[in-house]
């Protein structure tokens, strides 16, 4: 083992995981589910669809949003249009990421 997976190893031993409860004093512990199994979880990916849909989800969020700011509304756009222009350009990640953004900034205000 390398001495990065061993330092690993002993913190979650530690700290313990997530998700594992110990039941009193016995030896063997009670595995708890962390997230709700009916909730499926939301697969993303770094596609150019991905990036469109997250564009969008925030223009269909900004037209709902009438109490929004005006600075909120402004660097939503921004964000967005700049979210657009780097997928556009190949820059996926980095135009997910201000995709996001903007929904965050919406979903804040």
């Amino acid at each position: 083992m390398t001495q990065m997976a061993c330092a690993l190893f002993c913190l979650t031993c530690i700290l313990g995981l997530p998700g594992v409860a110990k039941a009193g004093n016995s030896a063997s512990p009670v595995v708890t589910s962390v997230r709700p199994e009916a909730v499926p979880m939301a697969v993303t990916s770094d596609t150019l669809d991905y990036c469109k849909s997250l564009a969008r989800k925030v223009h269909r969020r900004l037209r709902q949003s009438v109490m929004a700011p005006a600075p909120v509304v402004s660097q939503v756009i921004y964000l967005e249009r700049e979210g657009e222009l780097l997928c556009a350009h190949g820059h996926l990640r980095l135009g997910i990421t201000q995709e996001r953004r903007a929904m965050v900034a919406l979903m804040r205000s």
